[in-house]
């Protein structure tokens, strides 16, 4: 196999990229990393919440036999 087959990151290659954001000044900008990490811990927290909240409500429901409070 030739060597520029073999790096998925070569021109003209249609191979799948390294990491999902490739542009070199997004990552290597601090200011966009840390808005980058903001977002990310925003998205997970808030599907951590939903997931908690859901499985709350379900033991809730198992133990009592009724909606839980608002």
């Amino acid at each position: 196999m030739p060597a520029e087959a073999a790096d998925p990151s070569a021109p003209g290659s249609t191979g799948a990229p390294r990491s999902l954001i490739e542009s070199g000044p997004m990552t290597e900008s601090p200011l966009v990393k840390r808005l980058l990490w903001s977002g990310l811990l925003a998205g997970t927290g808030a599907l951590a919440s939903l997931l908690a909240t859901r499985v709350a409500a379900l033991i809730w429901t198992r133990v009592f036999g009724e909606e839980p409070p608002e």
